[in-house]
Protein backbone atom coordinates (compact mmCIF):
# COMPACT_ATOMS: atom_id res chain seq x y z
CA UNK A 1 0.00 0.00 0.00
CA UNK A 2 1.39 3.75 -1.15
CA UNK A 3 0.83 6.96 0.91
CA UNK A 4 -2.16 7.61 -0.91
CA UNK A 5 -3.99 4.68 -0.53
CA UNK A 6 -3.48 4.83 3.19
CA UNK A 7 -4.64 8.02 3.21
CA UNK A 8 -7.62 7.49 1.25
CA UNK A 9 -8.29 3.93 3.68
CA UNK A 10 -7.95 6.28 6.82
CA UNK A 11 -10.47 8.44 5.79
CA UNK A 12 -12.75 5.43 3.79
CA UNK A 13 -12.81 3.15 6.65
CA UNK A 14 -12.86 6.31 9.38
CA UNK A 15 -14.96 3.92 11.72
CA UNK A 16 -13.81 0.53 11.07
CA UNK A 17 -12.91 -1.09 14.21
CA UNK A 18 -13.20 -4.57 13.50
CA UNK A 19 -10.75 -5.53 10.20
CA UNK A 20 -7.08 -5.64 9.78
CA UNK A 21 -4.95 -3.33 8.64
CA UNK A 22 -1.58 -3.85 6.94
CA UNK A 23 2.38 -2.13 8.70
CA UNK A 24 2.47 -0.08 5.66
CA UNK A 25 -1.06 1.44 5.54
CA UNK A 26 -0.72 2.31 9.13
CA UNK A 27 3.23 4.11 8.76
CA UNK A 28 1.89 5.80 6.03
CA UNK A 29 -1.23 6.96 7.76
CA UNK A 30 1.01 7.76 10.83
CA UNK A 31 3.27 10.04 7.99
CA UNK A 32 0.22 11.51 7.04
CA UNK A 33 -0.81 12.36 10.40
CA UNK A 34 2.63 13.97 11.72
CA UNK A 35 2.65 15.58 8.24
CA UNK A 36 -0.64 17.54 8.61
CA UNK A 37 0.09 18.59 12.00
CA UNK A 38 3.59 20.22 10.92
CA UNK A 39 1.79 22.01 8.08
CA UNK A 40 -1.17 22.93 10.23
CA UNK A 41 1.32 24.23 12.91
CA UNK A 42 3.35 26.26 10.45
CA UNK A 43 0.10 28.24 9.27
CA UNK A 44 -0.61 28.59 12.64
CA UNK A 45 1.86 30.30 13.20
CA UNK A 46 1.80 32.40 10.49
CA UNK A 47 -1.99 33.19 10.71
CA UNK A 48 -2.72 32.62 13.72
CA UNK A 49 0.39 34.49 16.01
CA UNK A 50 0.95 30.41 17.08
CA UNK A 51 -2.22 30.15 18.75
CA UNK A 52 -3.00 26.33 17.70
CA UNK A 53 -6.30 26.63 16.03
CA UNK A 54 -5.51 24.84 12.47
CA UNK A 55 -3.68 21.79 14.26
CA UNK A 56 -6.39 21.56 17.21
CA UNK A 57 -8.79 21.19 14.16
CA UNK A 58 -6.72 18.56 12.14
CA UNK A 59 -6.03 16.54 15.46
CA UNK A 60 -9.83 16.34 16.02
CA UNK A 61 -10.40 15.56 12.96
CA UNK A 62 -8.22 12.72 12.82
CA UNK A 63 -8.04 11.23 16.21
CA UNK A 64 -11.22 8.92 14.98
CA UNK A 65 -9.63 7.52 11.94
CA UNK A 66 -6.17 7.25 13.57
CA UNK A 67 -7.56 5.12 16.44
CA UNK A 68 -9.12 3.03 13.92
CA UNK A 69 -6.00 2.31 12.10
CA UNK A 70 -4.49 1.56 15.58
CA UNK A 71 -6.87 -0.96 16.13
CA UNK A 72 -6.80 -2.85 13.10
CA UNK A 73 -2.97 -2.70 12.62
CA UNK A 74 -2.71 -4.63 16.43
CA UNK A 75 -5.50 -6.77 15.27
CA UNK A 76 -3.36 -7.78 12.46
CA UNK A 77 -0.85 -9.40 14.90
CA UNK A 78 -3.93 -11.23 16.16
CA UNK A 79 -4.30 -8.56 18.93
CA UNK A 80 -7.36 -7.02 20.69
CA UNK A 81 -7.93 -2.91 19.86
CA UNK A 82 -8.40 -2.85 23.75
CA UNK A 83 -4.33 -3.17 23.60
CA UNK A 84 -4.18 0.99 23.12
CA UNK A 85 -5.00 2.05 26.10
CA UNK A 86 -1.50 0.60 27.45
CA UNK A 87 -0.93 4.05 25.36
CA UNK A 88 -1.20 6.19 29.45
CA UNK A 89 1.91 4.09 30.38
CA UNK A 90 5.95 4.83 29.31
CA UNK A 91 6.33 1.13 28.95
CA UNK A 92 3.16 0.65 26.82
CA UNK A 93 4.37 3.27 24.33
CA UNK A 94 7.17 0.88 23.87
CA UNK A 95 5.33 -2.52 23.57
CA UNK A 96 2.83 -0.49 21.01
CA UNK A 97 5.35 0.13 19.15
CA UNK A 98 7.26 -3.08 18.88
CA UNK A 99 3.59 -4.58 17.99
CA UNK A 100 3.83 -2.09 15.03
CA UNK A 101 6.40 -2.95 13.51
CA UNK A 102 6.13 -6.90 13.59
CA UNK A 103 4.58 -8.14 10.51
CA UNK A 104 1.00 -9.27 10.39
CA UNK A 105 -0.25 -12.70 10.79
CA UNK A 106 -0.53 -14.47 7.23
CA UNK A 107 -3.62 -15.99 6.20
CA UNK A 108 -6.96 -14.78 8.15
CA UNK A 109 -7.27 -14.55 11.62
CA UNK A 110 -10.38 -13.89 13.95
CA UNK A 111 -9.96 -10.41 12.63
CA UNK A 112 -10.37 -11.34 9.16
CA UNK A 113 -8.84 -11.59 5.90
CA UNK A 114 -4.71 -10.94 5.63
CA UNK A 115 -4.76 -7.25 4.27
CA UNK A 116 -1.55 -7.96 2.10
CA UNK A 117 -3.15 -10.87 -0.28
CA UNK A 118 -5.87 -10.12 -2.80
CA UNK A 119 -9.22 -10.92 -2.00
CA UNK A 120 -12.19 -11.40 -4.45
CA UNK A 121 -14.04 -8.61 -2.66
CA UNK A 122 -18.03 -6.88 -3.56
CA UNK A 123 -15.78 -3.88 -4.54
CA UNK A 124 -14.03 -6.06 -7.37
CA UNK A 125 -17.24 -7.63 -8.90
CA UNK A 126 -15.49 -8.44 -12.29
CA UNK A 127 -12.95 -10.56 -10.13
CA UNK A 128 -13.95 -13.97 -11.26
CA UNK A 129 -11.18 -16.03 -9.12
CA UNK A 130 -9.31 -19.17 -10.53
CA UNK A 131 -12.38 -20.35 -12.54
CA UNK A 132 -12.54 -17.25 -15.34
CA UNK A 133 -10.61 -15.57 -17.36
CA UNK A 134 -9.80 -12.43 -15.25
CA UNK A 135 -8.35 -13.48 -12.23
CA UNK A 136 -7.16 -16.90 -13.74
CA UNK A 137 -3.78 -18.67 -13.15
CA UNK A 138 -2.36 -16.77 -16.39
CA UNK A 139 -3.42 -13.45 -15.96
CA UNK A 140 -3.80 -12.53 -12.12
CA UNK A 141 -6.66 -10.01 -11.46
CA UNK A 142 -4.86 -8.54 -8.58
CA UNK A 143 -0.60 -7.30 -8.30
CA UNK A 144 1.24 -9.94 -6.06
CA UNK A 145 3.23 -7.04 -4.62
CA UNK A 146 0.85 -4.37 -3.59
CA UNK A 147 -2.50 -5.95 -4.21
CA UNK A 148 -3.71 -3.79 -6.51
CA UNK A 149 -6.82 -4.33 -8.94
CA UNK A 150 -5.37 -4.71 -12.52
CA UNK A 151 -6.86 -4.14 -15.46
CA UNK A 152 -7.58 -7.36 -17.58
CA UNK A 153 -4.57 -6.37 -20.43
CA UNK A 154 -2.23 -5.13 -17.79
CA UNK A 155 1.67 -5.93 -17.81
CA UNK A 156 2.39 -3.80 -15.21
CA UNK A 157 1.37 -2.72 -12.21
CA UNK A 158 -0.27 0.71 -12.24
CA UNK A 159 0.63 1.18 -8.51
CA UNK A 160 3.59 -0.35 -7.77
CA UNK A 161 5.26 -1.07 -11.33
CA UNK A 162 5.37 -4.60 -10.74
CA UNK A 163 5.58 -7.01 -13.73
CA UNK A 164 2.34 -9.26 -13.73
Amino acid sequence: MNFTQAVSSGFSRYFDFRTRSSRSEYWWWTLFSVLLSGVATVFDAALFGGTAVLDSLSSVVLFIPGLAVGARRLHDIERSAWWLLIIFTIIGILVLFYWAVQPGTRGSNKYGLDPLLPHAEPDFPDFKGASGTFGSQDRPGFCAACGTKLEPDAYFCPSCGAAV
